[in-house]
């Protein structure tokens, strides 16, 4: 993989040639769970270039780690079977202002002139107030704050209302599949579960309630993130309210009845 950095204006990207083999690829499409690990590293990447910074560790004012929490993502692939393994695509990705000490990346994925899908991240700032303790994670900013252009479309906009709206739901559908996170593997470096796990975990939802439906590739997926869960906490994937093929993940303590929604996804498949 080769990169180019540039700074225009108050817009921070780079523009990147990544050649495609069976970790890039899904059965059909691009394996959107190995894309959003990536992207969210190059998003974070961006953050630390808007600042100059050559490391992705940030602090705030009182010296605690800052991490940035993703509060929405979208994938959006309008070409599915238009790349093959050995393909070489070209990713430009860009960061911009998304209002509120909000920043949004903006990837786009190219096979030649043809866009075969785009990514959209929206994160904000976060830090542990207690150690190891995700219940106490709040809101707070890096010492250095990024002064970015406002990002080109509406996106911040709307994935702000629809986490409003979906936040106020209660109660949690008697159709649920049990999901049981794996620490090893859903959880990253910081004791967070880990924002691309969700995806995977929504396809285990779909698939546990529709079991004989049959397969087909994503068109586009939208993730709401409203808070995160501690190690050994387990997860019920549940339809979602008034849409077909949506989905949401509720979080439960062993031991306790009280469940609290943690994501919302909107879903369009082929």
């Amino acid at each position: 993989m080769t990169a180019l950095k540039e700074k225009i204006s108050k817009q921070v990207g780079r523009c990147v040639i990544q050649n495609v083999g069976m970790t890039q690829l899904g059965f059909r499409g691009l394996a959107e769970e190995w894309w959003l690990r990536h992207l969210g590293d190059v998003h974070w990447q961006l953050i630390a270039d808007s600042v100059g910074q050559n490391t992705t560790v940030f602090k705030d004012r009182e010296g605690r780690q800052v991490y940035a929490a993703f509060c929405a993502t979208e994938f959006d692939q309008p070409n599915p079977d238009h790349v093959d393994l050995g393909d070489t695509l070209t990713v430009k990705s860009t960061l911009w202002s998304a209002g509120r000490s909000r920043l949004q990346s903006i990837h786009a994925l190219m096979l030649g002139d043809v866009i075969v899908a785009r990514f959209r991240l929206i994160s904000t700032f976060v830090c542990h107030a207690e150690n190891g303790v995700n219940a106490s994670i709040s809101r707070t900013m890096p010492y250095l704050v990024p002064v970015l252009d406002p990002a080109p479309d509406e996106f911040a906009i709307q994935t702000s209302t629809a986490a409003r709206a979906n936040r106020s739901q209660k109660g949690m559908s008697d159709e649920k599949v049990l999901i049981r996170p794996c620490v090893g593997t859903d959880f990253n470096a910081v004791g967070l579960l880990y924002f691309p796990s969700f995806t995977r975990f929504f396809d285990q939802t779909e698939r546990g309630l529709r079991p004989l439906q049959e397969w087909s590739p994503v068109r586009r997926r939208r993730v709401l993130y409203f808070r995160n869960i501690e190690r050994g906490e387990e997860i019920f994937g549940t339809p979602a309210v008034g849409e077909s093929d949506g989905a949401e993940l509720w979080s439960v303590r062993a031991g306790q009845k009280k469940v609290k929604k943690i994501s919302h996804c909107a879903l369009q498949r082929f």
